[in-house]
């Protein structure tokens, strides 16, 4: 059969095995327009008081780098207008992504800036620094996106802030958390990595959250607004039911895929591993196509930061990662995962080529 690929700025059709299983999202329906939606949420905030209502003139916006589905473009022109009148300043909340250009006017965070301001350390020993402009604004407002995270359980809260805003040091103690029990895909409460990176962002003073639920057709199937642990939590048990899946019995092999940003690299890409982790046999193969057509990204990074220290422990004991993607084998030799040319050459190469799971959009699968 036929089965319509993720890949990257484009789709692609494969033809697998008519006995493989496909694993889909379940069917939230046709998104709702986004000025309908945000609107919404922002007269209705949870656990805090409208944004209109909040006191202080300087406000600093923070918004993802686009590794996030252009979530900066759809999302300040419906904000905005609720911050007339006040000094507004908008971030771009790259983290440790490598410069990327934000909206004009826009600043872009580097973690690696010598003037960080310090303010102090977490409870697990993570050194907590913001630029200037988001330790002396009155309120921070922090744009982002829930969806399925592999280690943070799900994406979007206090993350815009920490690590989106925060010092290259920080950034990486709290990412060893990710090794921790706990620290997994679709898990919230209980997950020690989450849990510091939202002590961390609160030392930086009070907080106002907009975050959106996307619906498959790019409408929003909800938009969260308020205190940013009380409102992602809503916004969480509301994207629970477009993601997760109950987790069918394992399979010898598991194709994942997914659309531009996440297969933009491998870097990104690497997110797709933990849902086939999920489904996949001990002993098992994982074809990964992605296009990464902005290339594979920071190979050490890769292999140990995010692989070795966030990845493999969400795989059987024994596995197989095999990549098929625009990049040619001298590129893909260095890291964790095998060349293929194809996806068919990836599949013809199983022991079994029926005993298989596609996941064509594995990023927005949770299985459980």
């Amino acid at each position: 059969m036929d089965v319509e690929l993720g890949w990257g700025r484009t789709r692609r059709r494969v033809t697998v095995s008519d006995r493989a299983r496909v694993l889909h999202p379940p069917d939230p329906g046709p998104g709702r327009p986004w000025p309908e939606v945000v609107a919404a949420a922002l007269a209705a905030p949870v656990g805090s008081p409208p944004l209109a209502a909040l006191s202080g003139r300087r406000i600093c916006v923070l918004v993802p780098d686009n590794t996030r589905k252009a979530l900066a473009e759809r999302a300040l022109p419906l904000l905005l207008p609720h911050l007339a009148g006040r000094a507004v300043s908008v971030g771009i909340a790259a983290g440790k992504h490598p410069p990327s250009e934000g909206p004009p006017g826009a600043w872009v965070h580097d973690a690696h800036a010598p003037d960080l301001v310090p303010l102090g350390r977490t409870a697990h020993g993570t050194d907590v620094r913001f630029p200037r402009e988001v330790v002396e604004a009155d309120l921070r407002v922090l744009v982002g996106e829930i969806r399925p995270h592999y280690f943070a359980g799900y994406a979007g809260g206090y993350k815009a802030l920490f690590p989106g805003a925060a010092g290259a040091e920080g950034i990486w103690r709290n990412h060893e958390l990710k090794a921790a029990p706990g620290a997994r895909l679709g898990v919230v409460e209980g997950n020690p990595c989450r849990a510091d990176f939202e002590a961390a962002a609160a030392m930086a003073g009070p907080c106002f959250l907009l975050n959106v639920v996307r619906a498959p057709d790019d409408g929003l199937l909800a938009a969260v607004a308020g205190e940013p642990i009380a409102a992602h939590r809503e916004g969480v048990r509301r994207a629970r039911a477009a993601v997760e899946v109950p987790a069918p019995s394992p399979a010898g092999a598991v194709l994942v895929s997914d659309a531009d940003p996440v297969t933009m690299n491998l870097y990104q890409a690497c997110k797709l591993l933990p849902p086939a982790g999920r489904v996949l046999r001990d002993g098992g193969t994982i074809v990964m196509a992605a296009a990464c057509h902005d290339g594979i990204g920071p190979v050490g990074v890769i292999n140990e930061g995010i692989y070795r220290l966030g990845v493999v422990h969400a795989l059987p004991p024994r596995h197989r990662v095999v990549l098929v993607s625009e990049q040619p084998p001298e590129a893909v030799a260095p890291t964790f995962a095998e060349w293929a040319p194809s996806v068919e050459a990836a599949l013809a190469a199983l022991p079994d080529p029926d005993d298989l799971i596609v996941m064509p959009r594995a990023g927005d699968l949770v299985p459980v």
